[in-house]
């Protein structure tokens, strides 16, 4: 599961994510961060059976957690160029059997290459 943790300028200080990586002994993969002095965000990609006892003890530490969608492609724009599939570094856009754009969510980490190469701006990152 990836969960976008939101880190307020007080929590920034803090090591939370160490803290509840060491306290349960959960591995947490962190797919991209973005984080200064005044706060920021960070994806973490967290297994699925330990997903609910790790969000719940980074909610209690005062994180922000959303669970959502990463990545949308808006089917009135996309024509299918194929621009996204070509610049994505872990290949989580290909083309279906229809030769249709499609994104395996679960593989995506936000970086948004895809949607800065897209010429048609079909794709947006969600945050």
């Amino acid at each position: 599961m990836k969960a976008l943790l939101s880190f307020d300028t007080q929590k920034v200080t803090e090591p939370i994510i160490s803290a509840v990586v060491l306290e349960k002994k959960v591995p947490l993969n962190i797919l991209r961060a973005q984080i200064n002095e005044y706060g920021g965000y960070v994806l973490v990609e967290i297994p699925n059976q330990q997903s609910e006892t790790v969000l719940k003890a980074l909610r209690d530490l005062g994180i922000g957690v959303q669970v959502k969608k990463l990545i949308e492609i808006l089917r009135d724009r996309c024509v299918d160029c194929g621009h996204c599939i070509t610049l994505c570094p872990v290949h989580a856009i290909s083309y279906k059997s229809d030769l249709t754009v499609e994104v395996e969510e679960q593989d995506c980490i936000q970086c948004g290459r895809c949607a800065d190469a897209c010429p048609v701006t079909a794709i947006s990152i969600l945050r």
